[in-house]
């Protein structure tokens, strides 16, 4: 589920997040996952449309959802909105949404605090929702704790609540302001489907120099995704 800030300040930034996501979906259809995705946002906990992979022109409609407006509430609620969701509407159990058998990824994206209740208060719903791991917030968020400046006149105050209930869950959070969304998104992507594939610092590289290793060892079970600049591995390893 994505949250979205939908307050007035966020125009830029839903801009950013919908041209970029293609760097996010193209990391779900390299690993083949089953997926079902949806947004909502700060002030709405309801949506209409869930996305899967059949879902044609999955892509496009997600960038579109993503630009929610910005005439929401200024009193942004992102983390209510998601337990509201998950509790009784359009993402709770029993819907077309919800499935006990898959992990559950909620990613707040907000240019500001969380203004609901503390964010401790909901640990004990998000606990009983799902088995431990299988819940795991994440943010696209103002940096903490000073927040960040994207331009002369575009900022981000820092994403306290968000950033707790993520850092509680160890869950990644990545910064509003950053000038590159690209890789971001697409490396979130790869957290959320398992890692197997890492992408690469530098461009355009020369694929027999590529040299990988695992824990140390050389590694040569993988391959090299030149559209995605990846490594991606057959199994789950973590390169170091």
């Amino acid at each position: 589920i994505f949250v979205i800030d939908n307050s007035g300040s966020m125009n830029m930034f839903q801009t950013n997040l919908s041209m970029n996501i293609g760097s996010f979906m193209q990391a779900f259809i390299a690993a083949g996952a089953d997926y079902r995705m949806a947004v909502i946002t700060t002030d709405r906990s309801s949506f209409s449309t869930v996305i899967n992979p059949t879902t044609p022109n999955a892509q496009s409609i997600l960038s579109s959802l993503i630009m929610t407006g910005v005439h929401g509430s200024g009193m942004e609620k992102g983390i209510e909105m998601a337990y509201r969701s998950l509790s009784f509407d359009s993402a709770a159990p029993g819907g077309d949404f919800f499935r006990s058998y898959a992990k559950l990824a909620v990613i707040f994206v907000s240019d500001e605090p969380d203004h609901s209740a503390s964010w401790s208060t909901y640990i004990s719903f998000f606990d009983g929702l799902k088995p431990a791991g299988d819940f795991m917030p994440y943010g696209v968020i103002g940096d903490v704790p000073s927040g960040c400046v994207m331009s002369t006149n575009i900022s981000a105050d820092a994403g306290l609540g968000y950033w707790d209930l993520i850092d509680y869950y160890g869950g990644l959070w990545y910064s509003i302001c950053a000038s590159n969304w690209g890789v971001q998104l697409q490396d979130l992507a790869q957290e959320l489907t398992g890692r197997s594939s890492f992408p690469l610092d530098e461009p355009d590289p020369i694929e027999n120099t590529i040299e990988v290793r695992v824990n140390g060892q050389l590694s040569y079970d993988w391959s090299y995704n030149p559209s995605l600049n990846s490594v991606i591995f057959s199994q789950d390893p973590t390169p170091t």
